[in-house]
């Protein structure tokens, strides 16, 4: 098993590559940007992707949602119903009520309006089995967010929800301040030897994150 980390876009946003040489499958975690990126690394790996992980539907996280499907048809899109509005036909103009960043929006607006709709809904406690990653739902950054931990592996992405001596940000539509310090809580409670990779920034640890000065 190995995990890869991407920094695509201009939100340096982190998309991982988690893959299984075993079984030459890969799962996408949050594909930002940069679409042909993210495929030269995984081609590179001599892996298939099966599936897109969404911690969340912001922006910054699913910009090349469009671009991967088109290269990779059968590739499964996966996450929360809280967060599904902004996929699909519909996606386009739930992102662009939301989206408070012209400048983004206008350079990106094409992929933004040609977003796929979700393969399915994942839920908290669910186990995806052949990624054996369990499904943690972390309410607050948005309504649906979602962690996915490998309990093996001993690492957790965090998309939005936990960051190295930080935590989301809680401003946009359908942030919750109360929501995602309990989700926040919720993380610290697995073995203080995990390792944290999030959305943006540097990795941590849970037992680092015991003293994050958010909570």
């Amino acid at each position: 098993m190995f995990v890869e980390r991407l920094v695509v876009g201009p939100y340096q946003t982190n998309c991982y590559i988690m893959g299984d040489e075993e079984t030459s499958s890969a799962w996408i975690i949050d594909p930002g940007n940069d679409e042909n990126t993210i495929i030269r690394h995984i081609q590179r790996r001599n892996v298939t992707p099966v599936a897109i992980l969404l911690t969340h539907t912001h922006w910054d996280h699913i910009t090349a949602l469009g671009g991967l499907k088109k290269h990779w048809p059968e590739l499964e899109i996966l996450v929360s119903e809280e967060d599904s509005p902004y996929l699909g036909p519909q996606g386009y103009n739930n992102l662009k009520q939301v989206c408070f960043d012209k400048s983004f929006w206008d350079r990106y607006e094409a992929q933004l309006g040609n977003l796929p709709r979700p393969t399915a809904y994942l839920h908290d406690g669910q186990l995806l089995q052949d990624s054996h990653l369990s499904v943690l739902a972390t309410p607050g950054h948005t309504p649906g967010g979602l962690c996915f931990y490998h309990e093996d592996g001993q690492f957790l992405f965090t998309g939005d929800t936990l960051f190295a001596g930080s935590i989301g940000r809680t401003d946009l539509q359908g942030g919750s301040y109360p929501l995602i310090r309990e989700s926040c809580k919720r993380l610290l409670t697995l073995p203080e030897e995990v390792q944290i990779l999030p959305g943006h920034g540097p990795a941590s640890t849970i037992a680092r994150e015991q003293h994050n000065p958010y909570l």
